[in-house]
């Protein structure tokens, strides 16, 4: 029960972060609270553009013994939390995306409840069709 606890409170935290970030900020940043420390960011963040869905790759700086939140959303918006995922995973896919619009995503490991370190952000950029009137 205690690990369950953790995570949403991991989640409860890193999510206010993540909602309240400018989406077009492309650096990386930590963050922590009096006591806490974080390691490094996620690197490498890519993205593999399958039209509705999109995977999100990214190198793992803690050697498997972090968890990642997985936050994006449509350009120009606010990014969310879209998953977490455990310790040692490096990719998560989102499913049901809009094939017309683009989408941002920035990954965070988390090293604890208050320290946590965010990867830069990345974009797709997506080729539309010219409307002829």
């Amino acid at each position: 029960m205690a690990g369950v606890v953790v995570v949403l409170a991991v989640g409860g935290t890193v999510g206010a972060l993540i909602l309240g970030r400018e989406s077009t900020d492309p650096g990386q940043s930590t963050g922590t609270a009096p006591g806490g420390t974080a390691g490094p960011p996620p690197a490498d963040l890519k993205l593999r553009d399958d039209a509705a869905t999109i995977t999100v790759t990214w190198s793992d700086p803690s050697n498997g013994s972090v968890p990642f939140m997985v936050a994006g959303g449509r350009t120009g918006r606010a990014l969310g939390v879209m998953a977490t995922v455990d310790p040692g995973q490096t990719s998560f896919t989102v499913n049901g995306l809009n094939t017309e619009v683009d989408y941002c995503f920035t990954v965070l490991a988390v090293y604890s409840t208050n320290a946590f370190a965010t990867s830069g952000q990345v974009c797709t950029d997506r080729v539309r069709p010219s409307r002829s009137g």
